[in-house]
């Protein structure tokens, strides 16, 4: 987790999980970047010889101050971090519009995102996750803590949560203890956790198992108790590998994890 990427709005200043960003940098002896993007604009505006294209890519000089007056918040931020700061760069070239928060993350090893209840984090999380490419870290609101000395691996042997563990091997590894997480009744045809932790170990993780019961309120809340009683402080899980439109419509593991991990979480897609 060489290089981190914090993408922040002018509404998410105070928000954006900027300590968490600059402590994954220090942990693994990288940088953080910090990015501006703006919010949408209200009345896009139509090319009407572009077969309708709506242009959200330059809104001027409302943009430039939008900008400038979050920037100079986040450089207040950054500075009061201390010997930290020196881990952050803000970068001086802002997003013209929040799509480029996908294209950005493509060169992130991991993409930063806050949840926040006055901010449109949601968005910037799935524009960063399924535009990225990358895994992307959802924070809880107030965390501003280290994580990573107790890591959880939410186990459902899937392509999605495999991928995740082969980009996330530098954290697997620097953890103090690794958990792979698996619930009873709960997974798709593949590797069982047993088989995960030998994984593991050959690559230097102090990995171990752990199998929680399945319980009436579904998988992924069974999952965030076994990481809450084992003192998980980073979960990592596969996001979505039932459809995004079927968990928007039943729900799912992914969704409630998102809902109430109390936790950092890195998800990929």
């Amino acid at each position: 987790m060489k290089h981190v990427f914090l993408p922040f709005g002018l509404d998410g200043v105070e928000g954006a999980p900027l300590e968490v960003a600059a402590h994954l940098a220090e942990r693994y002896d990288g940088r953080a970047v910090a990015m501006f993007y703006p919010r949408p604009v209200e009345s896009p505006l139509v090319d009407p010889m572009g077969v309708g294209i709506i242009d959200y890519a330059d809104q001027g000089p409302d943009l430039a101050r939008e900008a400038d007056s979050a920037m100079a918040a986040m450089r207040a931020r950054i500075q009061a971090l201390g010997a930290a700061a020196g881990r952050v760069t803000l970068s001086d070239q802002p997003l013209k519009a929040r799509f480029g928060i996908g294209e950005q993350a493509r060169l992130f090893d991991l993409t930063v995102v806050g949840k926040a209840d006055e901010t449109d984090w949601r968005a910037v999380f799935e524009t960063a996750l399924f535009e990225g490419g990358r895994p992307v870290m959802l924070v809880p609101v107030g965390w501003s803590r280290p994580c990573g000395d107790t890591v959880g691996v939410a186990w459902n042997r899937s392509t999605e949560t495999a991928r995740l563990i082969g980009q996330s091997l530098p954290v697997l590894r620097a953890a103090k203890r690794a958990l792979v997480i698996e619930v009873e009744g709960w997974s798709i045809p593949g590797p069982d956790g047993a088989a995960l932790v030998d994984y593991l170990k050959l690559h230097g993780v102090a990995a171990e198992a752990v199998t929680g019961p399945r319980s009436m309120r579904g998988p992924g809340l069974d999952v965030l108790d076994q990481a809450e009683a084992n003192g998980v402080d980073l979960l990592l899980k596969g996001a979505y590998t039932q459809s995004r439109l079927r968990q928007m419509i039943f729900g799912g593991a992914t969704s409630d994890i998102i809902a109430d991990a109390t936790m950092p979480v890195v998800f990929a897609h």
